[in-house]
């Protein structure tokens, strides 16, 4: 294994003990010396994967070694590392994710009604009769996908449009593209589509807003009962050790 694939491995693995709670906030981590003896690796591909862990911010680096940096001082990167340490995922840690992605939606959702072109309009309305008919969990979460990207995008807010990317990579594109079913429920209220695009047409920002709000509610509770009942499934399922 080259010397890079193997100090990102040693740092996913170390990574993914620190979000365990293997090592506290505040702990001094192995040295060098006995994670190089550990992993049968030379002391800098330690140190490469050191700077791995100060760059997710989850670790610092001073005198006397590396010491564990409290969870929420962490960079939006961690977020996926935390959904991914169960499968399924912990429900309280994806609720978590979807409300701020739902007011992170809301958000553009007010914006766009307010700023948006006649010809986004027109593209807005185009999604949301796919959005409204039943579809398949992976093309109803790319129909999503979409119609977010259009409310961002019409909001004309250069930040909002950073902060999305950065949550799409982190969160939606992950867990769509392997859980779809987690995230879309698979027949939506007709009535909040119908409702944001009259919000749409009149301009109505808070309108706007409040619609999309109850969506994201109606597919926070979907996912959080989805993975509760697939957790239990799995947990009744599981043979005895």
């Amino acid at each position: 294994m080259q010397s890079s694939s193997r100090s990102a491995a040693i740092a996913a693995e170390l990574r993914d003990d620190i979000l365990r709670g293997q090592y506290r906030s505040g702990e001094r981590l192995p040295s060098e010396r006995d994670l190089a003896e550990r992993y049968g690796v030379h002391r800098g591909a330690i140190r490469e994967a050191m700077k791995r862990l100060e760059q997710l911010g989850i670790a610092r680096t001073g005198p006397g070694g590396a010491r564990v940096a409290p969870i929420h001082e962490a960079s939006l990167d961690v977020v996926q590392h935390l959904i991914d340490l169960q499968d399924p995922p912990d429900p309280n840690m994806v609720d978590q994710v979807i409300e701020v992605l739902g007011g992170l939606f809301s958000n553009a959702a007010r914006l766009c009604a307010e700023r948006a072109t006649d010809e986004q309009r027109v593209e807005i309305h185009r999604i949301l009769a796919r959005a409204k008919g039943e579809l398949p969990a992976d093309e109803r979460a790319a129909v999503m996908e979409e119609l977010g990207d259009l409310f961002v995008e019409a909001s004309g807010n250069m930040v909002l449009k950073l902060v999305r990317r950065g949550v799409r990579t982190d969160f939606m594109e992950k867990m769509t593209s392997r859980r779809p079913e987690l995230l879309t429920p698979f027949s939506p209220t007709e009535l909040h589509f119908k409702e944001l695009a009259i919000a749409i047409d009149l301009q109505n920002g808070p309108a706007a807003a409040e619609a999309v709000h109850q969506i994201i509610l109606e597919i926070r509770r979907h996912a959080i009962d989805s993975i509760t009942n697939e957790r239990k499934r799995l947990h009744i399922e599981r043979p005895s050790s």
